[in-house]
């Protein structure tokens, strides 16, 4: 069974947070087979949106998806939230200096004399 979802009639046009890209999994019908992302209207689409989308996609390979009209904006956040997701994490010790500071006085002083 195919199922569009048109994502302007969820949310805004404007799609934050992984909570709300966490809500497409109620609207997911049980048993499609073929889920369309519409996202006619949508105009932003952050990176915690884009990665639970992923989730979501990798939670259901017995499912297809597709994303239609998308625009550039979306299209790029999703291409590289996907090829982001391909890689190996590197996490590691940063080379920062740690200052620490007993008061406002003695950071204001710091950050002048930068």
């Amino acid at each position: 069974m195919k199922q569009t979802i048109k994502l302007n009639t969820i949310y805004s046009a404007d799609l934050y947070t992984r909570s709300r890209a966490s809500e497409l999994r109620a609207c997911i019908d049980e048993g499609a087979t073929d889920v369309v992302f519409d996202f006619e209207g949508i105009g932003f689409m952050s990176r915690s949106f884009a990665d639970e989308v992923c989730n979501i996609m990798d939670d259901n390979k017995n499912i297809k998806f597709e994303f239609i009209n998308r625009n550039t904006d979306v299209e790029t956040m999703m291409r590289r939230v996907a090829g982001g997701r391909s890689q190996e994490r590197k996490r590691g010790i940063s080379n920062a200096t740690i200052h620490k500071f007993k008061d406002m006085e003695s950071l204001s002083a710091f950050l002048i004399a930068m």
